[in-house]
């Protein structure tokens, strides 16, 4: 696989947050968002190919039996994920994805983490076809605000794609704790008249999302 860095952390966002957790963040997207927290991820480097073996030997150093996939875009790579998904099997799996690829490795994930992209991140508008290709039961809903201009768009969405309301999460955009910090004050106020569930980005407020390695 193409893999960017391999890590041991905590969950920084998400329905899980807090989880200590070894992340796997693999290489290449297809989406080139605006505020993208990881463009170093985006583009894939063959000097960054590594065997299934030597990725599982690395993860199995680490205490945790939870495991975040990200990128970029793990899905692009989903069919070289099987052979470590099927060695990974006493682990508990989160993928987390812009939902715009149809997931064939589904079996195999406890949690995707689908984040789809607004107006405020991407110039093109997108169609999210292969969302309801996620099965709902393991899937939560992820969306980055940047001012309250964006929850009409959140909401349309919502409603176009028959999201359960309370598995969708608001998450403030920033790059700094400062701006973090400031979007959450609004957004918390949100949350609470629409009944979403807010969550923080805790990976940048404390490290501003630094590689690990």
């Amino acid at each position: 696989m193409q893999v960017c860095e391999i890590f041991y952390s905590i969950q920084g966002e998400g329905q899980e947050i807090g989880q200590p957790a070894i992340f796997l963040r693999l290489q290449g997207c297809n989406l080139r968002c605006k505020f993208c927290d990881t463009a170093y991820s985006q583009e894939i480097k063959k000097k960054f190919e590594i065997s299934t073996d030597k990725i599982l030997k690395k993860i199995k150093k680490f205490p945790a039996k939870h495991i975040v996939i990200t990128g970029g875009e793990p899905l692009l790579q989903q069919k070289e994920l099987i052979p470590l998904l099927k060695n990974l099997k006493n682990y508990f799996i989160e993928i987390e994805t812009n939902g715009t690829i149809k997931p064939i490795i589904s079996q195999y994930v406890n949690k995707f983490n689908c984040s789809p992209k607004l107006s405020n991140a991407i110039k093109n508008n997108l169609t999210y076809d292969n969302l309801k290709s996620f099965p709902k039961e393991k899937t939560i809903y992820k969306f980055v605000v940047n001012t309250e201009k964006n929850i009409k768009e959140i909401k349309k969405f919502i409603k176009t794609h028959d999201l359960p309301k309370n598995k969708v999460f608001l998450m403030p955009q920033g790059k700094t704790t400062e701006e973090i910090i400031q979007r959450s004050k609004f957004l918390i106020e949100i949350c609470k008249k629409e009944l979403f569930r807010f969550a923080p980005r805790l990976h940048i407020m404390l490290w501003n999302n630094q590689k690990k390695i």
